[in-house]
């Protein structure tokens, strides 16, 4: 069982020796913001949900769910059986092969895109009539109130290493804060933007979990290796469809 806000904050007003109701709260928000953004947590993952495309359409608007991760993506009949994984794509990937979706012939869509400030997947050519989107996405958490847990099972441990860290920061004290970002984030994090620590763990023990779910694809591993290989389904990653590798 994961703690809860309140359990959290105990915890970090025993580590700086203040209370700062505000940034405390802040800070456990921006822990979770920045971890989903990493990597799409299995808590984090929503059931699959439909959205209509219009006959011709190149374009979807999923706003109503604000995906930060598109995990898998399916077209599907409004009224039928059939369904087909649609390929989601990255711009480089996409500016090379499709160029203008409305010059491609209309049918079923086989790729697409979307980049996780916009509020719209779009489409490599104009869709047939009777068509879904159906995308199984993971999006921000927060913690609504001081009795809530964390949302997400193993953050809360990061949660309460980072929010500590953002409390020192906040009022100047570097080496304090300096000591938590790395138990939080791992060495190398300020220097290369590398992600360790506690979040590191966090998202390698995830990781299993979300590959089974998500049907991720393992790579070919060098001889000797003892690692796990997770396919990087991040939409708009430039890395998007290549695997990655966890030692």
């Amino acid at each position: 069982m994961a703690r809860t806000r309140s359990e959290i904050k105990t915890l970090i007003r025993l580590h700086t020796g203040r209370t700062e109701e505000a940034l405390e709260n802040a800070g456990c928000d921006s822990a979770l913001k920045l971890a989903i953004s990493m990597h799409p947590f299995q808590d984090a993952i929503s059931q699959p949900s439909d959205f209509t495309i219009t006959e011709d359409a190149t374009s979807v608007d999923v706003s109503a769910s604000s995906p930060i991760h598109i995990v898998t993506a399916r077209i599907v009949e409004a009224d039928g059986s059939r369904n087909a994984h649609l390929k989601m794509k990255n711009k480089h990937w996409w500016d090379r092969r499709i160029l203008n979706p409305e010059d491609n012939s209309k049918g079923w869509p086989q790729y697409g895109l979307h980049f996780p400030k916009r509020t719209t997947v779009v489409l490599d050519r104009p869709a047939n009539s009777g068509l879904e989107l159906r995308l199984r996405i993971a999006t921000n958490q927060v913690f609504t109130d001081d009795d809530t847990e964390c949302p997400v099972d193993c953050l809360d441990l990061f949660v309460e290493q980072f929010a500590t860290a953002y409390i020192f920061l906040s009022k100047k004290m570097n080496n304090q804060y300096y000591q938590w970002i790395t138990f939080a984030l791992g060495k190398l994090w300020l220097d290369r933007g590398i992600v360790g620590g506690t979040l590191g763990y966090a998202i390698e023990t995830d990781s299993q979990e979300i590959a089974e779910e998500s049907s991720f694809e393992r790579g070919s591993q060098p001889r000797g290796f003892t690692g796990l290989g997770v396919l990087n389904q991040i939409s708009g990653h430039s890395r998007y469809g290549e695997v990655d590798s966890w030692f």
